[in-house]
């Protein structure tokens, strides 16, 4: 028996697709969705649940690319796995993206009793460039927003002890049980799990690192691969979906799964696929329902008004300051919350955004608006500290965020329950405050304001005074 753990955050008819490819009535399939994801994919998943099972669902979670969260879920995947039946002996980690390159005969041969594929390079073997990457990966202290990413608020000294230990490869794996109980029990408590928290990109380090000290106690863990990925270099593109030839390729040198899948599969890996596959798409709609249609997400109307009201409160105490709602007028939901502050005094290469992907949790940063570039060195911006963003999202990626030491928070905050945002709004004045004293003269200059500006500062003065008025007038004692 084998229990897949399957992460999933957009496409039904991925999923469903793969739950046949995959299906066998002795396997155990237990999935992660984030919650983020479409509607129809968590009912999607409930529905599968419901008609079969062996089939359960974690309950979701604002999931983030490259953050703590991914480990988190997966450890707590192992350990419902363990809990949940003792008869299984492999844990195989996948994506809705995967496909299998084996049917299901070959791939029970290809999992042998006891052992664990995992790709763990040790970070000695890593390339000059590798090596760069891998270390800066743990150069911050790193905060998760949920559902955005992680955040460096401080740096941290490089560590040759911990990098000499550690062992680098893919978020992509089969473990055996013993090693599953292994990283449930005794892996925790090591010291270099803590270190993993704080990290970026600790999928693909920690599982590998823990199971390198593990000095048999996890069992025989083979240093390989298993997920077959189209990278750029290899398909000749950025997209990372792979083509007919790259799944036969794969198939002929004995990788075990390929991604990330197409949205109409080829016809003849689609052939390949549903000769082996446990079910039809027809046994499946009769057990779960038919594939329900994804729908264009909308811009959440919460976020919208919360959105507004924070730009007013910011706009009403401020001099100059432009509030801009991009994601939200554009309808997009990563993160689903995000707004653009700038002055008539910050330089022309900054600005001030806060973002959030839940509504509650809310991070406020400085951030350069120099194009995106994968450059791990340490920079500063107008004198200041600013770190490279790896935040899977075209605003962040690879972009730099100049710190703020002056708040202690490092931009994070947390609605309180009474739903009020007077501490967000301090917090943007804050970095706002912080933007303009970046590239300041030393004997300011004197300029006329344009009549734009004036217009604006006239038109925040007034809705402040406006406001005030109708709250004095609130308390005021009836006659």
């Amino acid at each position: 028996m084998t229990a897949y753990f399957i992460t999933c955050h957009q496409s039904p008819a991925f999923v469903r697709d793969q739950f046949r490819f995959l299906y066998h009535p002795d396997h155990l399939y237990l999935y992660h969705v984030d919650a983020k994801a479409p509607v129809v994919l968590h009912e999607t998943v409930r529905h599968l649940a419901q008609a079969f099972p062996n089939v359960a669902v974690l309950p979701s979670r604002h999931y983030a690319w490259a953050s703590y969260s991914q480990v988190a879920t997966t450890l707590e995947a192992v350990a419902w796995a363990l809990k949940a039946a003792s008869a299984w002996s492999h844990f195989v980690a996948l994506s809705e993206q995967h496909c299998p390159l084996r049917d299901p005969a070959e791939m029970a041969a290809a999992l042998q009793p006891g052992v664990s594929s995992v790709g763990m390079t040790p970070f000695a073997a890593l390339g000059p460039g590798e090596q760069e990457d891998v270390a800066h990966r743990s150069s911050m202290d790193y905060r998760e927003l949920p559902g955005v990413g992680s955040f460096g608020v401080a740096p941290l000294a490089r560590d040759p002890a911990f990098l000499a230990r550690l062992h680098h490869g893919s978020n992509w794996y089969v473990l055996s049980r013993a090693a599953c109980a292994y990283l449930n029990d005794a892996a925790p408590a090591l010291p270099d799990a803590a270190r993993f928290r704080r990290m970026v990109h600790a999928d693909e380090d920690m599982v590998q690192t823990l199971l390198a000290q593990a000095d048999g106690r996890a069992g025989t863990v083979a240093d390989r691969e298993t997920t077959f990925v189209a990278w750029p270099h290899i398909i000749g593109d950025d997209s990372m979906i792979f083509r007919e030839a790259d799944f036969f390729a794969a198939r002929d040198a004995d990788w075990l799964f390929i991604r990330k899948r197409p949205t109409t599969l080829p016809e003849r890996v689609a052939a390949t696929l549903e000769a082996s596959a446990g079910m039809t798409e027809a046994e499946l709609t009769t057990a779960a329902g038919t594939c329900p249609e994804t729908v264009p997400a909308l811009p959440d109307p919460d976020g919208v008004a919360l959105a507004r009201r924070v730009a007013r409160a910011v706009v009403r105490r401020g001099r100059g300051v432009r509030a801009d709602l991009p994601n939200l007028r554009r309808g997009r939901r990563d993160p689903l919350f995000s707004l653009t502050f700038q002055t008539d005094r910050i330089p022309d290469d900054v600005e001030v955004r806060v973002v959030s992907q839940n509504l509650q949790d809310f991070r406020v940063l400085l951030l350069a608006i120099a194009p995106p570039a994968i450059d791990f060195s340490t920079r500063h911006i107008h004198g200041r500290l600013a770190p490279l963003l790896r935040i899977r999202s075209d605003d962040f990626y690879c972009r730099r965020e100049i710190l703020v030491p002056e708040d202690p928070a490092h931009g994070f905050w947390t609605r309180p329950s009474d739903g009020s945002v007077s501490g967000l709004v301090r917090r943007i004045e804050l970095h706002l405050a912080a933007a303009e004293t970046l590239g300041r003269r030393s004997e300011p200059l004197v300029q006329p304001r344009p009549l734009a500006v004036a217009a604006r500062e006239a038109a925040a003065r007034w809705r402040s005074a406006h406001g005030m008025l109708r709250r004095l007038l609130r308390r005021r004692p009836a006659a």
